[in-house]
């Protein structure tokens, strides 16, 4: 009863409970979205919805170039009279790459799935303007209300919209309108509340960083960023390449799995901010038990995808599509090493200065991934996609694991090593 006690007042639950309301609510009404869309529009035209989502959101990690990896531990280790000057930094550097991605964004997305010009320009708006908002300052400032109702809250509104507008027309424009409509909204309202916050210090244009040294500073958050991007992102589009066929039953996948990732996301924010607060001894015992909570939410995630993901995959698509039972198990065993990838990496390497590791780990996963996954579902279909995805997990987590317990290992050494 102690321990359970201790563990319902413990900080790192308390805020894992607070970021949850933005992720849970967001969830609920992505899921929802799904039979609405597939209604309305078609199970083909719903799986081209999700590539150019993937799309969008692989320039949208283009877009916040590296920040969305890094900026939270980087903002919850900085002194707080430095935080609005770090912020209006990064947002003039994302700004100058969002304005050149949109272009691209949508070029690709025409070539890829043949949709015309306004729709392709609507889902990269859409999909790539969260690149720009600032829920990496939420999270490392720990602000959850801010988050909520700034950044999570106009993106929701948004795919309301959209919905409604879909069901009074059944096209694609209307639903890709509302949710570019609001994506730029909440974009504008984060960056209004970060820049007139006058407790996190003093803001100047003239105090600005030169871009040259804020692109080269990131780096490598950048490469984990993009890298993780490409493998994440962009499997829906070589399926529509090498297995267009089966596109419909691998987007419902990718969705369902995609949402247990997201749900992640209160514990990965919470932990991204509460591991660099102490400093020393502590942060290294912190960054070690990121490799317990991955474990432990990737067993519990992993079993419920094997065993949901038939019956909610046909409930979804209103019985169009259901996802094999052998996909299933190998999609809940890829979600429990990626709970350990992603906890460990983006909180506890993070933590111990392992940004280099994170980000080579990122890169081989992509390198090694997409080819793997083209084949694999080239060869065995949706099975074969679900392998590919269990088999890279498996060795970015055993990876970054390692890395977190030989650098947290190296600084206890140095810290009982005699002075000289």
């Amino acid at each position: 009863m102690t321990r359970l006690g201790a563990l319902l007042r413990h900080d790192l639950l308390r805020r894992s409970i607070l970021f949850a309301a933005p992720i849970l609510a967001s969830t609920v009404v992505g899921v929802f979205s799904i039979p609405v869309l597939v209604a309305a529009v078609g199970a083909q035209q719903w799986a081209v919805l999700v590539v150019l989502q993937s799309i969008g959101q692989f320039f949208a990690i283009l877009v916040a170039f590296g920040w969305g990896a890094t900026g939270p531990s980087m903002v919850a280790a900085r002194p707080r009279h430095e935080r609005r000057q770090f912020y209006l930094d990064s947002l003039v550097a994302r700004g100058v790459v969002f304005v050149l991605a949109i272009p691209l964004a949508a070029g690709l997305g025409m070539l890829v799935t043949g949709q015309g010009l306004v729709n392709a320009l609507l889902s990269a708006v859409a999909y790539a303007a969260p690149g720009i908002g600032a829920a990496w300052y939420f999270i490392g400032g720990n602000r959850p209300a801010a988050l909520f109702f700034l950044d999570a809250l106009p993106l929701i509104v948004g795919q309301v919209a959209g919905l409604v507008a879909v069901l009074m027309w059944p096209d694609l424009t209307a639903y890709l309108a509302g949710v570019a409509a609001f994506a730029v909204v909440g974009s504008i309202l984060s960056a209004t509340f970060v820049l007139t916050r006058a407790d996190d210090g003093p803001v100047s244009w003239r105090a600005r960083r030169p871009l040259i040294s804020l692109y080269s500073s990131q780096l490598g958050g950048t490469a984990t960023m993009v890298s993780g991007s490409i493998y994440s992102t962009l499997p829906p589009t070589l399926v529509q390449i090498v297995a267009p066929a089966m596109l419909p039953v691998y987007a419902i996948a990718d969705r369902l799995y995609k949402y247990a990732v997201l749900a992640l996301g209160p514990v990965l924010q919470a932990v991204q901010s509460w591991v660099p607060e102490t400093a020393g001894e502590q942060t290294r015992r912190r960054a070690r038990r990121t490799l317990e909570l991955g474990a432990a939410i990737g067993l519990v995630g992993g079993l419920c995808i094997a065993v949901l993901s038939p019956p909610v995959s046909s409930f979804l698509t209103v019985g169009e599509v259901r996802i094999p039972i052998v996909a299933a198990i190998l999609l809940g065993l890829a979600f429990a090493a990626e709970a350990v990838a992603q906890v460990a990496g983006l909180a506890g390497l993070v933590a111990l200065g392992g940004v280099r590791h994170l980000a080579w780990s990122s890169i081989a996963a992509a390198l090694v991934g997409l080819p793997l996954f083209a084949v694999l579902t080239w060869w065995l279909g949706v099975v074969g996609a679900a392998a590919a995805l269990l088999m890279v997990a498996l060795g970015t987590a055993a990876y970054r694991a390692w890395h977190v317990i030989r650098l947290a290992r190296l600084a206890d050494q140095s810290d009982h090593r005699p002075a000289e």
